[in-house]
């Protein structure tokens, strides 16, 4: 895989002596490094600018979690085709954290030392490869015969022409041990140690990366020196644990970004939080001075407003003067309203005593009612014919009958008596009222409470039922009407 991402270098002497040095190799046909350096040494970052000055191009591959020996296998079989086939200059960066089996470094160790893989291509392939290369062979003069031998020769010699190996290796770990069972990997490779970076390029990475932090220039320069003192520091620090302690500890190229790394994250928080301080601090103040504004405006107002409020107090106290009069007559009117207000309900107390004495007269009466209507549905046109048969009918039934006509409103007549003198009778205007289809009728749906004022307490029904059972009808309705 070739790789466009951009790279942040930084270049000082040390820097340049090792890229000058990986230049050489790279540009040499046949040429292969090995890099040893700890991380961050820088190793890598020469390599791809060494090859950019070369003019070769770059490739490595991409370790996912499935990449296996196969997958490894065939990116070599497209970087030895691109360089041997098509005779274009690549570089093959490889580095020791890539390292997932132990074939990688094996076909590493063959590559380097013959040229190629055994048993990479498969025959088909393999004459793929030598068609080619067969243009390019005639041309140089290597396959004079065309042979596939001589042509896969030719495809060999120019992958190791073409093609620069450059291994980046840690002399921390197993995988630097392992270089012992692969020979190759040392003899056929220049080595090139990247040690620790010196002072002037521990001044210059840190000048580089705390150029963007806004700051003086002379505290920017002291930032630089104490970076680099807490650095070298380090690794004074650690040789001196090595001599007593018999162990070893790094201090690398990569502890130094990260401290610089972690100075401006610490510097960037420190700033904020000061920067939050001073903004509340000048929040309070500008709401003190607005504060303070507004009290001298309101003490303006009030010295204003004290001749009104003297006024107001004048008028509130004349206004009380009022108010207290107002208020003795309100009194005076409330001992006449609660006078009124008693005999209002000694009137409702009475009233509703009146109202219990009627509604007990009336639960007497309604039975009473009842039964006269009850006694009314009794009658028949039969007993009707019985009154009006009667030719001399018994005082009784006189005096019943014209007690209905006196409810009724019925006019007697005048007639002259056994002596000659003028007196009413109520008998034919009875045998008429009661000859009327619609008598009883009326009598059912009579008005009780206009009844008119007579004197009935000589009624008797049992009297009036032993002369004529209609008049006793007749008579209990006309008693229960009274009551």
């Amino acid at each position: 895989m070739m790789s466009t991402k951009k790279m942040d270098l930084v270049c000082f002497l040390y820097m340049l002596e090792h890229l000058s040095r990986v230049a050489r190799v790279i540009k040499n046909p046949g040429g292969n490094a090995l890099l040893v350096g700890v991380g961050g040494s820088g190793r890598q970052s020469c390599a791809k600018l060494a090859s950019f000055l070369a003019d070769f191009l770059v490739y490595q591959v991409e370790i996912t979690r499935g990449y296996d020996q196969t997958s490894f296998r065939e990116d070599l079989k497209k970087l030895l085709t691109n360089s041997g086939g098509k005779g274009e200059k690549y570089v093959f960066l490889f580095s020791d954290s890539q390292i997932k089996t132990e074939g990688f470094v094996e076909d590493l160790n063959n590559l380097l030392n013959a040229g190629e893989v055994p048993n990479l291509f498969a025959a088909d392939e393999r004459v793929t490869l030598t068609e080619m290369v067969r243009a390019a062979a005639r041309q140089e003069g290597k396959a004079p015969d065309g042979t596939p031998t001589q042509l896969y020769a030719y495809f060999v010699e120019r992958c190791r022409k073409m093609l620069a190996i450059v291994l980046c290796f840690s002399p921390i770990g197993d995988a630097w041990r392992r270089l012992r069972q692969f020979p190759s990997l040392v003899n056929c490779c220049t080595l090139d140690w990247f040690t620790e970076w010196p002072a002037d390029a521990l001044n210059a990475v840190a000048q580089r990366f705390l150029g963007d932090v806004e700051m003086e220039d002379s505290v920017r320069q002291s930032c630089v020196q104490m970076c680099s003192h807490f650095h070298s520091s380090t690794t004074e620090l650690a040789a001196r644990f090595k001599l007593e302690l018999k162990r070893i500890y790094y201090a690398t190229p990569m502890s130094f970004l990260e401290l610089i790394q972690t100075f401006k994250m610490l510097l960037a928080e420190k700033r904020k939080q000061v920067s939050d301080l001073k903004d509340k601090y000048q929040n309070g103040v500008q709401k003190i001075l607005t504060t303070e504004a507004s009290v001298e405006g309101m003490k303006v107002e009030l010295i204003d407003l004290q001749p009104k409020l003297v006024q107001k107090n004048v008028e509130v106290e004349a206004m009380m003067v009022t108010v207290n009069a107002e208020s003795e007559k309100t009194n005076k009117i409330k001992e006449v309203v609660a006078g009124d207000e008693a005999v209002a309900a000694e009137q409702a107390a009475k009233s509703e005593a009146q109202k219990a004495d009627v509604e007990a007269d009336l639960s007497e009466a309604m039975p009473a009612l009842q039964n006269a209507l009850a006694a009314l549905d009794t009658l028949t046109a039969k007993d009707i014919g019985e009154i009006k048969a009667m030719a001399n009918p018994p005082g009784p039934v006189k005096l019943v009958l014209q007690a209905v006509c006196i409810m009724k409103g019925v006019k007697p007549a005048r007639v002259k008596d056994d002596t000659g003198k003028m007196v009413e009778d109520y008998w034919g205007p009875s045998k008429l009222m009661v000859s009327d289809s619609t008598f009883l009728k009326s009598l059912q749906t009579y008005d009780k409470d206009a009844i008119p004022a007579a004197n009935l307490e000589d009624f008797q029904p049992d009297r009036v039922g032993k002369v004529s059972r209609a008049c006793w009808g007749i008579c209990m309705w006309v008693r229960a009407m009274e009551t």
